[in-house]
């Protein structure tokens, strides 16, 4: 399995946080089953955790799975037009004890720069040796995967927080105070 380090915006985290979010969409992604460590960007700046991915999903090649499906088609018509034809499954996510900052790891690697998008970690060892030795929490939720989530697929995040789900769960982890380690 491939081993990449990911930079995520912590404005699309939360969905994906409370396992909401299924799929991730990029324009360019690996073409395999990919553990990533998910690196939050902006005024976070820290590696929380990991994600396991499976083979992306060419929402332009399957298009026509979505015909009787006329909402999923719309949206998926929409990630094409953007051009994030990449649907990549999230399988599961585990959040790291403690998560690790940017600075911590530039104590180690001082010219290290997080990627924009991504980079595959065997081109990095001693960043892979760092994130190795951080201890995972048991995982937040699995995905199957087995099907497609219809309800789900080129989803945007906006119109993921707009659901029942995401306002429950939003509330419920902020009125109990949860993951509070993380900076949004």
């Amino acid at each position: 399995m491939k081993e990449i380090f990911l930079s995520f915006r912590p404005e699309y985290f939360k969905p994906l946080l409370y396992g909401i979010k299924k799929y991730e969409y990029r324009k360019r992604f690996c073409d395999e089953e990919t553990r990533a460590y998910l690196y939050l960007s902006g005024k976070s700046r820290q590696v929380v955790g990991v994600m396991e991915l499976g083979s992306p999903i060419r929402l332009d090649l399957t298009r026509e799975n979505y015909l009787k499906y006329p909402e999923t088609l719309k949206r998926v018509d929409e990630y094409i037009l953007s051009k994030d034809i990449n649907a990549v499954p999230i399988k599961s996510l585990s959040l790291f004890d403690n998560p690790i900052s940017l600075d911590e790891i530039r104590e180690e690697i001082p010219d290290f720069m997080p990627p924009q998008m991504y980079f595959v970690l065997d081109n990095h060892p001693k960043l892979k040796s760092i994130l190795e030795k951080q201890r995972l929490n048991e995982k937040l939720f699995i995905h199957d995967h087995k099907d497609i989530y219809y309800d789900n697929i080129a989803m945007s995040v906006s119109e993921l927080e707009k659901t029942d789900e995401f306002i429950n769960l939003h509330k419920f982890h902020k009125d109990n105070n949860d993951f509070e380690q993380l900076i949004f």
